[in-house]
């Protein structure tokens, strides 16, 4: 078992193919499925169903999945690390959920640049449980995620403000300026399941007034918010998105914002790092310059 081969199954599994995986990686079809029969037998299971519609994950290939995933990425942290050691410059490490990473954090990067120019940076989008994760194991330097674990001694939770969330609407959408929640129901609905949090919250309100998410007439389910955004300009229904995401919509008017009387969509925002004993110093410089800004830190 090597981590090129780790790479090639991992390249399969996101592609559901095993031809378009061997396009990408500049590899022949029959060497890259011979490889990966081989790496079934290291492991002793069966890890991909095949089909002639393409290939699908076992129960054994979703863990293989999760773990390959892990110590790739451990490993490429490794070298990008011993390659800053040998530049003499070092990376910072930040990760937030899909919506901030779009759309708050990169003043936070710009900023940080201008303040500590001696680092250089890095933001990805991960969801909630795999940011906590990464934070934990020493992958990511700083998180912001929007749940706070108080009981985890691994990890230290900073409030760093909340995240305003509300309901758009193409500008003349026909929907008046302010509905009430059973109202809400009798409306298309475009629903941004990347922003997990937002949904729970609107489940939460529903259920208060005795309703569920599944009394909503969702249109669609999107996992980007940039196509729910560009649905809803294009009149296709109203969709619940972060405020900082709609800012220029709403400034050009594409879009309008939907008042819901007694709702309260909006929710906290945590920066998440480990213990700082665990934090060397130059880091503990960036902590404190964060957490003094606050919210205004970010766009």
């Amino acid at each position: 078992m090597n981590l090129q081969v780790m790479k090639y199954f991992l390249l399969v599994a996101q592609e559901r193919s095993i031809s378009k995986g061997a396009a990408k990686a500049h590899v022949s079809q029959s060497a890259l499925s011979q490889m990966i029969q081989k790496f079934e037998e290291d492991v002793g299971l069966p890890l991909l169903e095949r089909s002639n519609r393409g290939v699908s994950l076992t129960e054994a290939g979703e863990i293989v999945q999760k773990y390959a995933s892990s110590i790739i990425q451990k490993y490429d942290q490794m070298l990008e690390n011993l390659q800053s050691i040998h530049h003499g410059q070092h990376k910072i490490h930040i990760n937030g959920t899909h919506s901030m990473a779009a759309y708050s954090l990169p003043c936070l990067l710009y900023k940080l640049k201008k303040a500590f120019p001696q680092f250089d940076y890095a933001l990805e989008a991960r969801d909630t449980e795999a940011i906590l994760r990464d934070v934990r194991e020493g992958l990511v330097d700083f998180g912001f995620v929007d749940i706070s674990d108080r009981d985890n001694d691994d990890l230290k939770f900073y409030p760093m403000g909340r995240e305003r969330v509300v309901l758009i609407a193409q500008d003349s959408y026909p929907v008046p300026e302010t509905i009430t929640i059973d109202d809400l129901i009798r409306y298309e609905m475009v629903q941004c399941t990347s922003n997990k949090h937002a949904c729970d919250r609107l489940e939460e309100e529903l259920i208060r007034v005795g309703k569920d998410i599944h009394s909503l007439n969702v249109i669609f389910n999107a996992d980007s918010l940039s196509a729910v955004k560009s649905s809803v300009v294009k009149g296709f229904g109203m969709a619940f998105v972060p405020y900082e995401s709609v800012k220029r919509e709403l400034y050009e008017k594409s879009i309008k914002m939907v008042a819901v009387d007694n709702l309260d969509m909006d929710y906290d925002i945590f920066l998440v790092t480990r213990p700082s004993k665990n934090i060397v110093q130059p880091y503990q410089q960036i902590l404190k310059f964060v957490l003094q800004a606050g919210v205004s830190i970010f766009c």
